[in-house]
């Protein structure tokens, strides 16, 4: 049974390089985009969504071709030139193809230039009102305010140049390299070192942010990072203070374990009440919903930095490591606070959220990388949040904390996927690489078959000769629509004296039975007596 459910495992993850495959539906690696945004009249009253741009899109051929293809959403833009390598352009069902001047062959490089304007819609990536602008991306929002190559695993720098009011604070993906007035207009250019995934560029101003900012010696090299905390009137100043606070402290944590914080900057910005998340780990520059200045939302989207922005998923079923890292880092930063109760409380927590509100579903779904489910389905709180949180803590449970951590930072630390992507087969291969054993199985469980295990166990206690006891143990697991979960299990043998031993065993298959000889009479079993094996029911 062990061996059909490893091949059924081997069959999902045939290929470990996910990204590969992503691409190569369009043969060509965005270098950079370059915008010019005109947002003057998006802070000015009645806030419409309307807006003119120009867009310089640098790119590199993968295979000979006179013909570009490119996401650009039909609902909220509308394209009227292309130029430079660009000759001329149709747009339909929310692809752009512009037609090249010639026949490019791979690896050559080529430029293009795009004159379009946004609608005065309303599509949930651009937002506007009362003298507030901000974008929101994930997943496939970017194309609806500026035209990309819409996936996670095609990576470019960006330079974004926005003209608005004067006395609009203004921040947005990468650093600040100028501004400028211009009569009425103030003129801000902010670029990035780093390359970023298109869902993860983002922008955020208004009329009445206050800015605060301090310098934090970078972990690690001591470089100066700048972290700006663009905040509102009303907000609880307690809170913001706290948050300034703890912000340095949090990135110092990750850095000691994950390698250094990993971009230029680091910014924070409220939003409005027509923002959906908690947060957004936009890199660089993290969106929060209107007075969320709460310690926990921030250490989760800090820890994004790492695991999301730094190595981003390859495509969307992959997006379990994004959040599954993150919740896993709340919890992490807990034990660092408040040891390792706090830890696992919130574990245990996260845990009992996935038992109560189960859909059902397997974490890990391959059809994603093709057809990206709706949001409650792709970001469903308690399977790519929760659940993916505890299968990190039972990764962490069968290495143990040595190897565990070492492997984390190896993972954030290897050159392969820093400002890249990972698929969920790579990150499978590479943990197996660096632990030294085989994890398919681990993660294959887990990740890529529904639900849990659900144990009902019996203990079976008699004498066994003079002063000897025999207790048999049988672990058996009920659970249907999902297969067997092998696991190491932990049992504690409670004796009449008081005393008890803790043994480990591993339930390699169903209705495994282990037999105990010992010279006190044992009294009961308990079965993982410290719920290391969080994701699981057991019946009485």
């Amino acid at each position: 049974m062990l061996k059909t459910i490893i091949l059924f495992f081997l069959s999902i993850l045939i290929s470990y390089n996910t990204s590969a495959q992503v691409k190569s539906e369009r043969n060509y690696n965005v270098i950079s985009y370059s915008l010019d945004l005109n947002l003057y009249d998006c802070f000015i009253r009645p806030f419409p969504t309307s807006f003119s741009a120009s867009e310089k899109i640098t790119v590199l051929n993968e295979s000979s071709s006179g013909q570009i293809s490119l996401d650009a959403y039909d609902g909220s833009l509308i394209i009227d030139s292309v130029g430079l390598s660009g000759t001329s352009f149709s747009h339909s069902d929310n692809i752009l193809t512009i037609n090249l001047d010639r026949f490019y062959d791979s690896s050559e490089v080529f430029d293009l230039l795009i004159y379009y304007r946004h609608k005065n819609v309303k599509d949930s990536s651009f937002m506007t009102g009362r003298g507030i602008v901000y974008t929101d991306c994930e997943p496939i929002g970017a194309r609806r305010w500026f035209v990309c190559n819409d996936i996670p695993s095609d990576k470019a720098i960006t330079e974004i140049t926005t003209r608005v009011p004067v006395g609009v604070i203004y921040g947005a993906t990468g650093n600040l390299t100028d501004s400028l007035v211009s009569n009425d207009t103030l003129i801000y250019k902010y670029v990035s070192r780093y390359p970023v995934a298109t869902y993860l560029v983002a922008i955020a101003g208004k009329t009445d942010f206050r800015l605060q900012e301090n310098i934090w010696n970078r972990y690690g090299d001591n470089e100066k990072i700048p972290l700006r905390y663009y905040s509102q009137k009303g907000e609880t100043e307690f809170n913001i203070n706290n948050v300034m606070k703890k912000v340095p402290e949090i990135l110092e944590f990750f850095s000691k374990l994950f390698g250094p914080y990993p971009f230029e900057k680091l910014a924070f910005a409220t939003t409005d009440q027509q923002y959906q998340w908690g947060g957004m780990e936009n890199q660089t520059l993290i969106t929060l919903c209107p007075d969320c200045w709460i310690e926990d939302l921030v250490c989760h989207e800090a820890a994004h930095q790492w695991f999301g922005d730094l190595i981003s998923p390859s495509a969307w079923s992959d997006i379990w490591l994004n959040e599954g890292f993150a919740t896993y880092c709340e919890a992490i930063w807990a034990e660092y606070k408040y040891d390792y109760t706090g830890y696992k409380n919130l574990i245990d927590y996260e845990a009992s959220k996935y038992l109560k509100h189960n859909p059902g579903r397997e974490i890990y779904n391959k059809d994603w990388d093709k057809n990206i489910p709706a949001d409650t389905i792709l970001f469903n709180d308690y399977l790519a949040y929760s659940k993916s949180a505890c299968v990190l803590h039972m990764f962490r449970y069968l290495v143990g904390d040595s190897v565990f951590f070492n492997s984390l930072e190896l993972y954030a630390r290897n050159p392969e996927y820093m400002y890249g992507n990972i698929s969920t087969g790579e990150f499978i291969k590479f943990m197996s690489s660096v632990t030294n054993r085989d994890l398919l199985w681990f993660f294959g469980q887990w990740l890529m078959q529904p639900n849990h295990p659900v144990y009902q166990n019996r203990t079976n206690i008699k004498k066994a000769g003079d002063a000897k006891w025999k207790v048999e143990y049988t672990i058996t697991q009920h659970q249907t629509n999902s297969g067997f979960f092998k696991m190491p299990v932990e049992l504690k043998v409670v004796f009449e004296n008081g005393s008890d031993t803790l043994i480990k065993v591993d339930n390699d298959y169903n209705v495994q039975k282990y037999e105990f000889e010992f010279s006190s009479k044992p009294k009961r079993v308990l079965f993982d007596p410290d719920n290391h094996i969080v994701l699981k029911e057991v019946i009485k």
